[in-house]
């Protein structure tokens, strides 16, 4: 329960008129004790009002559950209000945690929290919650009306109740078992969906577009089994608690006969408790029914909180005044593999290095530990003597600039995809980054020109074009630090002939780190660092590394 409580609090919402609702819901089932207990009276003792008298009373009570049940509404309103603002919360925080947690394997899963469990948790807290709670209403009336006729009968009725709760607590751990594999196949087909969407383009150029259906169709059939034990496994104990409750019907009746036998209670009390114990019995047998419901809540709950307390970064920080860089005996560790260790790295402000190595080697995971994509395991990096943890990412990426292989773009227009990088840029800056990255082609074939769309995802484009994109927009950001990965990788020659005057002039006196497979593109480097399994194993110039044997000789003679 502390984590509903901590969702709702969480969410930030007025939970005021939500609890209201369910008060009012309560107090509207309570309302129809009255007629109950004119029934009892009249049974027990032969007493009956005027008809006339009966008839007020009854429209009264209409009358004034039909204006509480206005506020009973209240519940699912708050509700949606509470669900409302959680998700909300969610999606803003959500962009706070690293990036790592958000990209690749386990895309899925994030997705599915953030629809489906999202989704669950906002119809269970909305529709089921309140009758819920007004369930308990008349079975504990009841009770109290059958322990005013006899404390036998109240607590033959109450233990099997208990009865009836024990068994679907016991059938709870199968169903909870259950449940979770269930979730798990649903994550591992939801994973696999995405894989084969996103790898389907490929495929269909290899003509192998069945390569992932196998897999996939035999994940969804794994669904379908893990959902299919679920719901036997729940059923079993619901029929079974459903089964003690009705149980308790003929119980209650023979122990009620033997009281009056006794003369304990009279007849006409024997028919008031049967009467009250099946009133007791259809509210509770429904309880049994929603158990099931109540355990996909909290297992949605479970995973909303898990989401919503991965760690996340620091948003706001101190701004650094310097802009070299240090990492200090770092160490990273992803999926129990070791990436990076002992990695000891100065990079002096102003100063451009270089990161080259074989593929696997870690490079690019060197550079997402720099731009905060990545937490390290152990160790320390700094920018300007500050800790990334003391700048926070809205600092960080301000002073950032990081040129990878795999480009994000969004669809919209040529011109939205590069003021993401600078909002306020100018005609003439925009103008002198097209040109500058050699998009001035791109612009020209484009109808719209700048302000033509280019896709989803930038589907319009080629490989070398969008490449030349991200580029553009690093000289929009232009920041005093800049990371580059093998941002040559999908241009020509001649284009990358002019990409890189081009980050020259961008590059001046500015911190720099490029990874390269192509040594002819960081010659001119200040330093070159070969990363080989994880760790440094040479720094030098390159003139001074042409000379090293094995493996930088290889990558000079590969480029």
């Amino acid at each position: 329960m502390h984590k509903i409580r901590f969702l709702l609090q969480y969410s930030g919402a007025n939970c005021n008129m939500f609890w209201i609702g369910i008060a009012g819901k309560m107090i509207t089932e309570l309302l129809a004790m009255v007629i109950w207990l004119m029934l009892f009276i009249f049974i027990i003792n032969g007493l009956s009002l005027p008809s006339y008298i009966m008839l007020g009373i009854v429209m009264t009570l209409i009358i004034v559950q039909w204006f509480i049940s206005k506020t009973a509404k209240q519940s699912f309103i708050g509700a949606y209000h509470i669900t409302h603002q959680l998700r909300t919360k969610v999606l803003t925080d959500l962009r706070k945690q690293p990036l790592s947690q958000l990209v690749g394997k386990g895309l899925g899963e994030k997705m599915k929290q953030i629809t489906t469990d999202l989704k669950l948790f906002e119809d269970i807290l909305s529709h089921l919650i309140a009758e819920f709670f007004a369930a308990w209403v008349i079975p504990f009336s009841m009770l109290i009306c059958i322990g005013w006729i006899s404390l036998t009968l109240a607590l033959t009725l109450f233990l099997m109740m208990v009865t009836a709760c024990a068994v679907l607590l016991l059938s709870e751990n199968k169903f909870s078992l259950a449940s979770q594999h269930n979730h798990h196949k649903n994550m591992e087909a939801a994973d696999k969906l995405f894989e084969y969407i996103t790898c389907l383009p490929m495929l269909k150029s290899f003509g192998n577009a069945e390569r992932l259906a196998k897999p996939l169709n035999e994940k969804i059939e794994q669904v379908r089994q893990a959902g299919l034990n679920v719901e036997s496994t729940g059923a079993l104990g619901v029929m079974a608690a459903t089964l003690v409750l009705e149980l308790s019907l003929p119980l209650m009746m023979i122990i009620a006969a033997n009281l009056v036998y006794s003369n304990t209670i009279t007849s006409s009390e024997w028919l008031a408790v049967i009467v009250a114990t099946i009133a007791s019995v259809r509210p509770l047998a429904r309880l049994t029914l929603f158990s099931a419901l109540l355990r996909y809540f909290f297992n949605s709950a479970f995973r909303l909180h898990d989401l919503v307390t991965a760690p996340q970064q620091k948003q706001d920080g101190q701004q650094p005044k310097v802009f070299d860089i240090e990492l200090e005996n770092v160490e990273l560790t992803l999926n129990q593999e070791i990436i990076l260790h002992s990695i000891n790295l100065k990079v002096a402000q102003g100063e451009h290095i270089a990161i080259i190595g074989p593929s696997g080697s870690g490079k690019s995971s060197l550079l997402h530990i720099i731009a905060a994509f990545h937490s390290p395991t152990s160790g320390q990096i700094r920018i300007g003597g500050l800790p990334l943890s003391e700048i926070g990412t809205q600092h960080l990426y301000s002073q950032l600039s990081y040129v990878t292989q795999d480009v994000q773009l969004f669809s919209g227009s040529l011109k939205d995809n590069l003021l993401i990088a600078s909002p306020l840029a100018t005609k003439n800056e925009l103008d002198h980054a097209i040109t500058s990255a050699g998009l001035e082609p791109l612009r020209q074939r484009l109808t719209n020109g700048i302000n033509s769309e280019i896709g989803e995802n930038g589907d319009r484009l080629s490989g070398g074009e969008r490449q030349r994109l991200s580029i553009a927009r690093a000289i929009l950001h232009d920041t005093p630090i800049i990371l580059l990965d093998e941002i040559t990788s999908a241009l020509d020659t001649a284009t990358q002939e002019h990409v890189m005057t081009a980050l020259k002039q961008l590059c001046k006196g500015k911190t720099v780190i490029t990874i390269a497979h192509r040594l002819d593109t960081i010659v001119d480097a200040d330093q070159i660092y070969l990363l080989e399994n994880g760790h440094i194993s040479v720094i030098g110039q390159h003139k001074h590394l042409l000379q090293h044997p094995f493996a930088y000789q290889h990558l000079s003679q590969a480029s």
